[in-house]
């Protein structure tokens, strides 16, 4: 899930940025487990260069995590341990505006090695965008529709990007699998500069730049499309919800796993006349790419 804020001032972005990685992850719905991180850990005052560093070795609870930073204009990685005594230097990096920061934390193996992240948060800037900041949430589809584990997934994510729109000022937001660039779904399809998810985000108040599962559509393209009684009209939401800027936050089907053939090119009907264009490209014949059932190839 990839939400764009948008502000004139700088210090708005950062603090929407700082925001998302702090209270935001708390907002996930895990504060259980981020009170089970270890609190008196070492703090570098110019961040570790190796994540390993930022690891204590030794936590009772078995839960690692670490806050990290790539700074314009290197090919640097920071690194300090999740943990309140590290958000000021967090802060500064932030008011810098860097290339990216964000938030990592998992459990610790039966054999005390670092195992998979459990919540993986980012914050985006980038160079071409100056008024705008990307907030990320990377979850394992397996868990948004293993039985076991759906409802709850379902639940935090829903409820984590409610907080964000209620909060701060999102003009756009999709549910693509992870690309390069961030691209969505349709960018990923798309050939040449229309695939370019900057010079899209440029055009954030004319041009939508995908759709997908869970959206933001902000208020100057609702408009155009007769605003949330016309989207509520088309019949391919199931739920919409009036933000405070006006934006529209659009949910396809209760759950991510119902968003498929019909529900796609329903969603697809209903935004097409403002969707970045282009054409097509074929799919790729390289294995194990991401599906493809979340964008309409045939229109």
């Amino acid at each position: 899930m990839e939400l764009t804020i948008h502000a004139e001032e700088p210090e708005k972005l950062g603090n929407a940025a700082l925001g998302w990685l702090t209270d935001g992850v708390r907002e996930y719905g895990r504060r259980e487990t981020i009170d089970a991180l270890p609190k008196n850990v070492k703090v570098s005052a110019k961040g570790f260069s190796r994540v390993v560093q930022s690891i204590p070795k030794k936590n009772p609870k078995g839960i690692w995590g670490y806050f990290h930073v790539s700074p314009q204009g290197n090919f640097d990685v920071l690194y300090n341990p999740y943990t309140p005594a590290a958000v000021p230097w967090l802060d500064q990096h932030l008011t810098e505006r860097p290339e990216s920061a964000g938030v990592t934390i998992g459990r610790f193996s039966g054999n005390g090695e670092v195992g998979n992240s459990d919540i993986t948060f980012t914050v985006v800037f980038e160079e071409g965008l100056p008024d705008q900041v990307k907030l990320g949430f990377h979850l394992d589809t397996a868990a948004l529709v293993a039985p076991g584990t759906t409802v709850a997934e379902h639940e935090r994510l829903l409820a984590v990007v409610r907080w964000a729109c209620n909060r701060y000022n999102v003009v756009f937001g999709h549910v693509s699998y992870r690309r390069s660039g961030g691209a969505t779904e349709l960018e990923s399809r798309l050939r040449g500069r229309p695939s370019d998810p900057v010079s899209n985000a440029l055009q954030w108040r004319t041009l939508l730049r995908g759709y997908s599962w869970l959206m933001v559509v902000p208020v100057g393209i609702a408009e155009p499309l007769d605003g949330r009684e016309g989207l509520t009209d088309t019949g391919a939401f199931s739920a919409l919800s009036s933000l405070p800027n006006g934006s529209l936050l659009l949910q396809a089907t209760p759950t991510f796993q119902q968003y498929d053939n019909e529900a796609v090119r329903a969603v697809h009907r209903a935004v097409r006349e403002v969707l970045v264009q282009g054409d097509l490209r074929s799919p790729s014949p390289v294995p194990d790419q991401p599906p493809m059932n979340l964008v309409v190839l045939d229109d």
